[in-house]
């Protein structure tokens, strides 16, 4: 609001200027205010529009799509090796660490195709079927 008033007041000591000085300003500095009159108006109204309308969400990248499906694909490998090998060392530490990593994958796949959140976040099985089912419904494959 203080920038409104600083505005109001500008305004009025150009207009007790122009009428006090007897001679009008240069051309120079004549084209130089129509420039900036003509700049002011549509800077706010292109303020107040995108403080009126909401930002719309970008589109995802496809790469990233890309990207993440590769990701979890490669993970999903691991996991499915470590399973079949009987005798691997500290089995059960790095199925846990690959299944986590696995479930964070599964969670930015979620949000870039828009699956609806699971009410309850603790890790499960079915929430990790619920997520595989709810992107692969979307045309997700790894």
């Amino acid at each position: 609001m203080a920038w409104l008033v600083s505005l109001g007041v500008f305004l009025v000591l150009c207009v007790l200027l122009g009428v006090l000085l007897p001679n009008p300003p240069p051309a120079r500095w004549r084209r130089g205010l129509q420039r900036g009159a003509a700049w002011l108006p549509e800077r706010l109204i292109g303020r107040l529009i995108g403080r009126l309308r909401p930002a719309t969400p970008p589109e995802p990248d496809p790469f990233d799509t890309l990207r993440l499906q590769t990701r979890l694909g490669t993970v999903s490998t691991k996991i499915r090796s470590i399973e079949s090998t009987p005798h691997i060392y500290a089995r059960a530490h790095r199925l846990m660490a690959l299944e986590a990593a696995y479930d964070d994958l599964l969670d930015e796949a979620c949000r870039l195709a828009g699956c609806p959140d699971p009410p309850d976040t603790k890790r499960s099985e079915a929430k990790r079927w619920e997520e595989e089912q709810a992107l692969a419904a979307r045309g997700w494959s790894w």
